[in-house]
């Protein structure tokens, strides 16, 4: 009856039992922890709701169904099994359903079902970034689509720092500074430095101030 009951709760996820209660199962889905950068793992929980609890109509078709019995005597030996259930709760006995959970009291007297955590435990995933060699994914630029490969070869283009006509100004510039400074080594900087050094030759011609006719 254990295993039928146990079926009967991962399918619907609430489980009438007859002066017990309802115990509903709960999965928590994985979720994010910021602080430790890990992914938690999906979790299962029981919870057990101190309400009226009677079998529906849904409950005992599928319960008759799954035991090959009429509904009478489905819920004949349903009810039995729950009055035996409580009767080990009021004795103390802690009954023990074996990879689901174990049945008690509080120090107030108030039924808890305490989920079974002996089995296997998922561990969390670290939420470290994984970058794969050659992995291609479409990127948004500006109003363009373009894979991540073409713009890493965009942005690792070797770029020309220093321009054919950058250079060329900076060679003349370089070229006239040793000039000048070879020509102030060799010479003394006088006004006379700067001068050409050729010889002015002046020719004097005699001109006629008349006119022969």
């Amino acid at each position: 009856m254990t295993d039928l009951l146990k079926e009967y709760l991962l399918i619907k996820k609430n489980l009438p039992l007859i002066g017990v209660g309802v115990l509903q199962l709960r999965r928590v889905p994985s979720r994010f922890d910021i602080g430790n950068r890990q992914f938690l793992p999906p979790q299962i929980t029981y919870e057990l709701v101190p309400e009226a609890a009677m079998p529906t109509i849904e409950f005992s078709n599928w319960l008759s169904a799954r035991m090959g019995l009429d509904v009478a005597e489905a819920l004949l030996r349903y009810n039995r099994f729950c009055e035996e259930l409580l009767q080990l709760i009021d004795n103390e006995k802690k009954p023990l359903w074996k990879g689901w959970g174990q049945w008690g009291r509080d120090q107030q007297g108030v039924i808890q079902f305490r989920a079974d955590t002996g089995g296997v435990q998922l561990s969390p995933v670290s939420a470290t970034k994984i970058i794969r060699d050659n992995a291609e994914h479409m990127v948004r630029v500006g109003e363009d689509n373009r894979t991540s490969a073409e713009m890493n070869q965009l942005l690792q283009q070797k770029k020309v720092f220093y321009p054919i006509e950058k250079i060329a100004t900076w060679s003349w510039l370089a070229l006239a500074a040793l000039w000048l400074g070879w020509h102030v080594y060799s010479r003394s900087l006088t006004t006379d430095s700067f001068a050409s050094p050729a010889k002015i030759k002046t020719t004097v011609t005699a001109t006629n101030n008349y006119q022969e006719f």
